[in-house]
């Protein structure tokens, strides 16, 4: 025998003998692969019979190709990740948790978000109706007329003119502080020193270092460091003449000049008076306990324009305090407060529960992608495209980790305010509030597995790019009508004052509200070339905005609704991943489904039990298997 030929022999894979069953379900390990690199030399030299082994060819060992069984049983994973949660139900009898806890999730969140929300008004009630009854007591001739937000504005701002005016607020305010205990129907009382005594009310003035006008010959000297000092207040001693006894009076000019101050209008910035007092909120208390609130209050007289008018505002800052003190009921010995954070535990726990679950579905799925590309490269011999491996990526479960995320962390930002350990409620109810509208958006992605519902949410999806692209376009536009407004008729106009407030008004405009009053409030008392240009400004806007600017818009959505109808009745086309998926004819209540399933549950069991067995401690008094024969 030729001895080449004899040593290929040698070298040849043994037959497998294994059942056809097994190698046609892929179990084989290997094959063998001759390497032609030295080809040149195993050429025929023209003899009777072709050399086969001039030189030893070198034979190495590969990875096994793909069998169709493994091929199929890539398809029905792939189908059954993109299946819905009922046919998920048919094919591997699995229970859809996580649509049971969306479902249950949007209850407990939208009652905690309202008990939340009454919760929420009440205090915000409390607040707002404590900071007018303020204005009524400490702001001399305060109208209610100044409460109200009617548009326009059918009384002027809260201002003093002159400065006998001026101190006059100034005494009033400091007046009423000290009788507020006395006069007040409100529960008030003011904060005390440790020693007991009253807290001082405090003026506080922000100044020019050096400064001063001369109107008549226009000059001025002014040096523009702002200088801020504060003063306690206290009444002065004035003799009385009749009783021959010393009485004391509020007068805070008096007293500024007794302590050698005094108050420069030329060079004055602001004044403020600030001071605090103590309140109770009583709650429904056959169910809830009682808040204890301190109001920083500042009244402050903005002089920083240097206009003849100095603008009064009062503003009340609330802070919690430890209430001390019990509330005797007859129904229960638990109150309301120990139910609600009962309740929300409940909803944390749900909320973890959920996001626990969609993050294993988000690594489940890069984990299948990852095997999906594999089987891609070995099977095709080419790599996943970016937008079949985005099929994976599903965004509503990262839509559900987010608002989980701000649920747990509003509830637990609840349960401190209960406690009364945090006194923010706007962060708390942003976090609520923002979870809630998070999770009825989550809800859709269900209602997506229904037809008629889904033609919708489809157009939303493919319309978006081009509605975001359309926006753009459209904001140019409304940019520069937003800043011309601002600077042309702001001046003039009371909704053009501000950029925020220009650009509110033109989106008003552009859904129809409030046109009339916007064109009348420059009447022809004002500049003729103004008046003419707002109404080319105003109509142009108008005109551009709500007969070509919306009418394109509404048509970018309907060319995306049509085109979603129409492949919904001429079919989508589809990727080259969904061709390969759409291979598998395996309904979704067969057998094989299962039967992978159980597969995948053996082999991780045995990978289990192999790695238990290598790490447990072998006892050498009980031999096994692996225990030598000779010791």
């Amino acid at each position: 025998m030729n001895p080449s030929l004899s040593s290929v022999m040698r070298r040849s894979p043994r037959p497998d003998r294994r059942d056809p069953d097994k190698r046609a379900s892929g179990h084989s390990t290997g094959s063998f692969r001759v390497d032609e690199s030295d080809g040149d030399e195993m050429e025929n030299s023209g003899g009777s019979s072709p050399s086969i082994g001039l030189s030893h060819p070198n034979i190495q060992r590969c990875s096994s190709l793909t069998t169709p069984s493994m091929v199929d049983k890539m398809r029905r994973k792939l189908k059954f990740f993109f299946m819905d949660p009922c046919d998920k139900w048919r094919a591997r009898k699995r229970i859809p948790w996580k649509l049971l806890l969306q479902l249950l999730k949007v209850v407990l969140v939208t009652i905690q978000l309202t008990m939340f929300g009454y919760s929420r008004s009440s205090h915000v009630t409390f607040v707002e109706k404590n900071t007018l009854a303020f204005k009524h007591l400490f702001l001399d001739k305060w109208d209610p007329t100044h409460e109200t937000m009617p548009y326009p504005p059918p009384i002027g701002i809260y201002a003093v003119y002159e400065i006998p005016d001026f101190y006059d607020r100034l005494n009033y305010a400091l007046i009423k502080f000290n009788e507020t205990f006395f006069t007040a129907i409100g529960s008030y009382n003011l904060k005390r020193m440790p020693n007991g005594t009253r807290t001082p009310m405090k003026l506080c003035r922000s100044y020019y270092t050096t400064g001063e006008l001369n109107p008549g010959n226009c000059s001025y000297v002014f040096d523009s460091k702002i200088v801020k000092d504060c003063t306690d207040l206290h009444p002065v001693p004035v003799h009385n003449a009749t009783t021959n006894d010393v009485d004391y009076k509020f007068d805070v000019q008096e007293y500024l000049r007794s302590v050698n101050k005094s108050i420069k209008f030329d060079r004055m910035v602001k004044v403020e008076l600030k001071f605090s007092i103590r309140a109770i909120h009583l709650n429904n208390l056959e169910s809830d306990e009682p808040d204890c609130f301190q109001f920083d209050i500042t009244i402050l007289f903005d002089n920083s324009e240097h206009n003849g008018q100095v603008p009064i505002s009062l503003t009340a800052v609330e802070h919690f305090l430890d209430c001390h003190g019990t509330v005797k009921r007859a129904d229960s010995d638990v109150s309301e407060r120990t139910w609600l954070q009962i309740f929300d535990g409940t909803v944390i726990v749900i909320s973890v529960f959920s996001c626990l679950l969609c993050v294993r579905s988000l690594l489940r799925a890069r984990k299948l992608k990852t095997a999906t590309a594999t089987f891609y490269k070995h099977h095709f011999g080419k790599d996943l495209s970016i937008h079949d491996r985005l099929e994976f990526l599903n965004l509503w479960y990262v839509l559900i980790v987010v608002n989980d995320c701000l649920t747990v962390t509003g509830s637990i930002f609840k349960i401190q305010l209960e406690n009364k350990n945090y006194t923010n409620y706007n962060i708390c109810g942003v976090m609520l509030g923002t979870g809630n509208l998070l999770v009825w958006f989550g809800v859709l992605r269900y209602l997506g597995f229904f037809k008629k519902y889904n033609i919708l949410i489809l157009t939303m999806k493919r319309a978006c790019p081009d509605v975001l692209r359309f926006l753009v376009c459209a904001l140019m536009f409304y940019s520069g009508f937003t800043f011309c407004g601002w600077v042309v008729l702001g001046p003039y106009h009371i909704k053009f004052r501000h950029i925020s407030t220009a650009s509110e008004c033109l989106f008003s405009l552009v859904n129809g509200d409030d046109m009339f009053v916007t064109f009348s409030v420059i009447g022809d008392n004002y500049d003729p070339y103004i008046w003419y240009y707002s109404r080319v400004y105003l109509y142009s806007f108008i005109s551009l905005f709500i007969y070509l600017v919306l009418s394109l818009f509404i048509a970018v959505i309907m060319d995306t609704y049509d085109t979603i109808k129409y492949h919904y009745e001429h079919g989508f086309p589809k990727s080259e991943l969904q061709k390969f998926i759409d291979e598998c004819t395996d309904a979704a209540d067969s057998p094989l489904y299962l039967s992978d399933e159980q597969t995948d549950r053996t082999k991780w069991n045995m990978l289990s039990q192999c790695c238990f067995n290598c790490c447990k401690r072998r006892d050498p008094d009980r031999p096994n298997e692996y225990t030598s024969l000779i010791s």
